[in-house]
């Protein structure tokens, strides 16, 4: 069976970019190893620029009720009086964007899936892959399929970047991510996360009254917060913001899971790309992972469009060029604050809270932290 792209994985990433490329007038197909479709029940942050990309889909009337905007970022240095606050104002803007449950985006993409004529191949984990021929071609579990571009959207144990023999880089962060949903009493339309001295903490409002946490915490004392009882964690978040968040009450069962880093050495070879996460995987202390996910989906679709699926070392070189800068760029920024941040001693702690109320006061340089979180 013939296809022009064929899609690796029907995550939000995938399903967008298959919808994006189908309303191109391409003939596009959709496999997941999954038997279902996916509904991830754990929260997203979407940026402007992401928003604008859903909008262009006509998904983002579909996904906008359950969608809650923010129009204020603070962020501060629990073990002294570094602060930055970005607010909608200062951008003029509505919102500085919005935080969404995944499974949420997931469904009403899939749901455009017949519109666009999009085949989808559900339970078929991916075997192999050969482009020796020229064309490339794909062998399923259940069948083989052949397409002119294949795309790995299959996330950070990407198996089409493991049969495309695409090098990475990847090293643990030595932190383990505990997330759960408070009730809250307070929550500001506003992201607060403090930099406490075993890993940043994070509460995301999903309600008027309930927010998401995640509190990427160092593995040597991660064990002591998994195995707290519900009451004693809450009571740890809550001693850990340093600024008054009123009562809070845990509404879900803690997950956790280890952080880890990768880098692709290449986003795109011999017909064979690799968008989102199969790609580039962060830290999360900035919640910018989808919308750098994004950032893929529209550099591709607007190179397949400008070159046609003839003119593939174009793309290739077009989207590594364009790509791979912003990424390790990305990763690089978000290593230095997570290392800048472990770090005990006295004069690095008293110079990142010089950095901080710096950024703060100077308009251009905060201007620029602003853009990053809206317009990536």
């Amino acid at each position: 069976m013939g296809f022009d792209i064929l899609i690796i994985g029907s995550g939000v990433v995938g399903s967008a970019l298959a919808i994006k490329t189908s309303q191109l007038g391409y003939k596009v197909a959709i496999v997941d190893s999954k038997e279902t479709f996916p509904n991830s029940f754990r929260h997203l942050s979407v940026n402007q620029k992401s928003k604008a990309f859903f909008n262009s889909l006509n998904v983002w009337k579909k996904i906008e009720n359950s969608a809650f905007p923010y129009e204020q970022i603070k962020v501060w240095d629990q073990e002294g009086t570094g602060f930055i606050d970005f607010n909608a104002q200062e951008a003029n803007l509505p919102n500085l964007g919005y935080i969404i449950r995944e499974g949420e985006i997931q469904k009403n993409l899939i749901g455009e899936f017949q519109k666009n004529n999009i085949e989808s191949f559900w339970g078929e984990p991916l075997i192999k892959i050969d482009h020796s021929s020229g064309a490339i071609v794909c062998k399923t579990s259940k069948q083989t399929l052949q397409a002119k571009m294949i795309i790995g959207c299959d996330g950070m144990n990407s198996k089409v970047r493991e049969l495309a023999e695409i090098n990475f880089r990847s090293w643990s962060y030595n932190q383990t991510a505990i997330v759960t949903n408070f009730k809250t009493e307070i929550n500001d339309n506003c992201i607060k996360q403090t930099f406490t001295s075993i890993g940043p903490l994070a509460l995301l409002p999903i309600k008027e009254d309930e927010s998401t946490m995640i509190w990427s915490i160092d593995d040597d004392v991660s064990y002591k917060f998994i195995s707290m009882s519900e009451n004693e964690f809450t009571a740890e978040v809550k001693n850990k913001f340093s600024e008054q968040i009123g009562k809070l009450e845990m509404l879900s069962k803690r997950q956790h899971f280890p952080l880890h880093h990768l880098s692709a050495k290449t986003f795109a070879n011999n017909g064979i790309f690799l968008v989102g996460d199969s790609a580039h995987h962060i830290h999360p202390l900035a919640g910018l992972g989808l919308n750098a996910g994004i950032g893929d989906v529209e550099c591709l679709a607007e190179l397949i469009k400008l070159n046609g699926l003839e003119k593939m070392k174009e793309i290739t070189s077009s989207y590594n060029r364009k790509r791979i800068p912003i990424n390790l760029g990305l990763a690089a920024s978000m290593e230095a604050f997570k290392r800048g941040f472990s770090q005990k001693n006295i004069w690095v702690k008293l110079f990142r809270n010089t950095a901080f109320n710096i950024a703060n006061k100077v308009s251009p340089l905060k201007k620029k932290f602003m853009e990053l979180a809206t317009e990536l």
